[in-house]
């Protein structure tokens, strides 16, 4: 019997910290903005929306509750991707089950990434 890749291909969102959407390019703590892409395993990947943000990174010192409400606004995503992630912010996200990554780069580079340790997370 044939598989059908459609009703198995698994699409999750990923957010990109960026200050002009083309890299991966600043800090989790930092950022003003992320660039939210939907990505289908097997299929690619789609621009979804740039999302505001409030930095809250003030000098290594976080305040706990605008760093909860950071990662609120981005409990619908599966992976949060930044130049860097501090501690703090990335115990935050993986309480809220997102998964923190630092990949600087070009956010299509990012995106191969994440698809890719997508796929293998998939396996186990």
């Amino acid at each position: 019997m044939a598989k059908n890749n459609e009703a198995n291909a698994i699409t999750y969102k990923a957010a990109f910290a960026s200050t002009d959407g083309e890299s991966v390019n600043i800090h989790y703590g930092r950022a003003e903005k992320f660039f939210v892409y939907t990505l289908k395993d097997d299929e690619g990947y789609d621009f979804l929306e740039e999302r505001k943000a409030e930095p809250v990174c003030m000098d290594g010192k976080h305040i706990i509750p605008e760093m909860e409400k950071s990662t609120k606004q981005l409990e619908d995503c599966r992976y949060v991707v930044a130049s860097r992630i501090g501690g703090g912010a990335a115990a935050s996200l993986t309480a809220r089950g997102i998964t923190p990554m630092e990949l600087p780069g070009t956010i299509d580079d990012a995106i191969l990434k994440v698809w890719e340790y997508n796929r293998i997370q998939g396996l186990f």
